[in-house]
């Protein structure tokens, strides 16, 4: 019986020994909160803050394991566009892509209505036909009279598997 008691204690103390090697770098679940420039959401743990030139920008986030050629290829941006407080969210969606596709290389895919926080957000999906294929993401809020714009995009080969970050900004956005 002593014996059984000595190798039990044996296992146990190995067991420990072993799982404490064990680790899980996937950072997965790890979330950071941006909460700056009276907006607030959160974002991907292994994400971060990016520079953009993106006219009306407000922040940028990317996916620093997308870069190529020093630029990343996942990023959201959040825009707010340039109309007066109190505007109406569907004019300013219509007005913006009355001409963007017949002006532009890009190509409608889907659009469509949102309920984010109890509001209506409206989606618009599209992809680029020329240089990189990238696929764009375009969630429009009205948040306290102001619009803000949710541009989520990455290569056409990563768009689907990208889902779940972009959701976490956008369902996330205040």
């Amino acid at each position: 019986m002593r014996n059984q008691v000595i190798l039990v204690i044996v296992l146990l103390f190995f067991v420990v020994l072993a799982s404490g090697c064990i680790s899980d770098n996937k950072q997965s679940n790890a979330t950071k909160t941006y909460n700056q420039n009276n907006v607030s959401f959160t974002y991907s743990g292994v994400w971060e803050l990016a520079n953009t030139t993106s006219p009306n920008a407000v922040v940028a986030l990317a996916d620093p394991n997308t870069i190529q050629n020093g630029s990343p290829t996942t990023l959201v941006v959040v825009q707010k566009p340039d109309v007066s407080k109190g505007s109406n969210l569907n004019d300013v969606y219509a007005a913006n892509y009355k001409s963007f596709f017949n002006t532009t290389g890009y190509q409608e895919v889907s659009e469509g209505n949102l309920t984010i926080n109890g509001g209506i957000a409206l989606e618009n999906i599209y992809k680029s036909n020329t240089g990189v294929q990238k696929e764009y993401r375009a969630v429009w809020f009205n948040i306290n009279g102001n619009i803000y714009v949710v541009l989520c995009s990455a290569k056409s080969t990563d768009f689907q598997a990208q889902q779940d970050n972009f959701n976490l900004v956008i369902n996330s956005f205040k």
